[in-house]
């Protein structure tokens, strides 16, 4: 409530209620305790086998010259099913076409289209719907298998790393006729270089196995930018291009639209894509920005997804709830600078959450409880499925670094919103490092 004149003629503080904003904290911090529980579950891998299918691996490459080799070394080691590599040079000024060119002059498997002129630098968004054009022309000249549903297009980017196993451990879960994508896992591969980089391995990783192998049983597994695997004719069932252009976070956009659809998503939590993080801050809130802001795009799947009656409630509820807890950081963040304030004094805080836990001991107990437990699951998460574990000494350290280093979502966000207002739409590339380096 504003601040008043007193009967003594002294300005009153502004008092702030900050119960709501507390119990909305602890519904969400529930949320994620729920899906920790769920992922103790892990659903069991397939058995079956996926059939016949190829693989096809689109490569979207812009200026990926220091990277673009390594990527592509590392496709021709792939096992198992057979695969073809498509890469897509867009309109690059660099190296990268000329490397590309050089392993596909090598490996029949790698085939390399130059985008250029008028057509380049519109997106990934049109660069993955010119692939989705080229292969579907390979499918009608019977280049590859010529049943669209046993053609499994993935997504890689430039500075990918697919594990050799990884078409093994994803073709099962295609067995299932109903299953249009999956999603494995992402971990960052030069985690080890810097603070800042295996903070990004701690987000990454934590959201694969906690997130999403809870999410797999709810039926709501995202798609990532990367390691995606999408049955061809799941894509044609858009009956349009299958990446929307102008989507910033195009991966999510197709998720939710071939839920829509009536088509399954999965998670395959038995390998993973490595990538590189960013060793500087600067491209790295800019990313982050940019997810931000394709994230608050995706909402507009909201009213749709809840009113389709091809896909189970549950399904629904947990995408629109994971859409919309994009707020969480304004709440959280909203509630730090009034508890702030009111420590210097600027304001007093009216706060009845937990008030009907009598004990004032206990009901501290909960509220630190409430405090510390997303912080708690997030590590012990990292510390089972990483591959850059922690020594036991390391983890308050890292466990206050990473509580800090969460609020770039913070600024992200205010920059987000700002682009909204603003109607921007231009992005700068997320820049690579060379490899080995940080």
């Amino acid at each position: 409530m504003p601040g008043r004149e007193g009967a003594a003629g002294h300005l009153q503080m502004t008092t702030i209620d900050l119960t709501f904003a507390n119990y909305f904290i602890a519904g969400v911090v529930l949320y994620y305790a729920g899906l920790f529980a769920l992922a103790r579950f892990t659903r069991k891998a397939p058995t079956l086998s996926g059939g016949q299918l190829v693989f096809v691996i689109v490569v979207p490459a812009r200026n990926e010259e220091l990277v673009i080799a390594e990527t592509l070394s590392s496709l021709r080691e792939l096992r198992g099913h057979d695969h073809r590599v498509l890469v897509l040079d867009d309109g690059s000024t660099d190296a990268t076409y000329e490397r590309a060119l050089r392993l596909a002059g090598v490996d029949t498997r790698i085939q390399v289209v130059r985008r250029h002129g008028a057509r380049a630098g519109r997106g990934k968004s049109d660069v993955l719907n010119h692939a989705f054009r080229i292969i579907g022309e390979m499918i009608d000249r019977r280049e590859i298998v010529t049943d669209p549903s046993s053609t499994i297009v993935g997504i890689l980017d430039a500075d990918g790393r697919l594990e050799r196993r990884c078409l093994e451990a994803v073709s099962p879960f295609f067995a299932d006729p109903e299953v249009g994508s999956v999603q494995i896992g992402v971990r960052i591969g030069n985690a080890a270089s810097s603070m800042l980089v295996r903070l990004q391995d701690m987000e990454f990783v934590g959201f694969t196995y906690l997130v999403q192998i809870a999410r797999d049983h709810l039926g709501s597994s995202g798609l990532g930018g990367n390691g995606q695997f999408t049955r061809f004719s799941a894509l044609q069932s858009l009956a349009r291009e299958p990446w929307s252009p102008g989507a910033l976070t195009e991966d999510l956009d197709l998720g939710l639209s071939l839920v829509k659809r009536g088509w399954k998503t999965r998670f395959c939590s038995a390998t993973f894509v490595s990538q590189q993080g960013l060793p500087k801050w600067r491209p790295l809130l800019r990313q982050r920005t940019r997810w931000i802001h394709g994230h608050y795009q995706c909402w507009k799947h909201i009213p749709s997804l809840l009113r389709s009656h091809e896909v189970r409630w549950a399904t629904r509820l947990d995408l629109a709830t994971y859409l919309l807890l994009v707020l969480t950081v304004v709440v959280v963040t909203f509630n730090a600078i009034v508890s702030i304030a009111s420590l210097l004094g600027a304001v007093l805080i009216e706060n009845r959450f937990l008030d009907f836990i009598p004990s004032e001991v206990e009901r501290a107990f909960v509220a630190e409880l409430f405090a510390l437990f997303p912080l708690g699951i997030f590590m012990w998460t990292y510390q089972r499925h990483s591959g850059h574990p922690f020594r036991w000494w390391e983890f308050p350290a890292y466990g206050l670094a990473f509580t800090l280093y969460s609020y770039v979502w913070v600024v992200a966000t205010l920059r987000a919103w700002t682009r909204l207002l603003l109607r921007t739409g231009t992005w700068t590339k997320t820049p690579r490092v060379v490899e080995g380096t940080s």
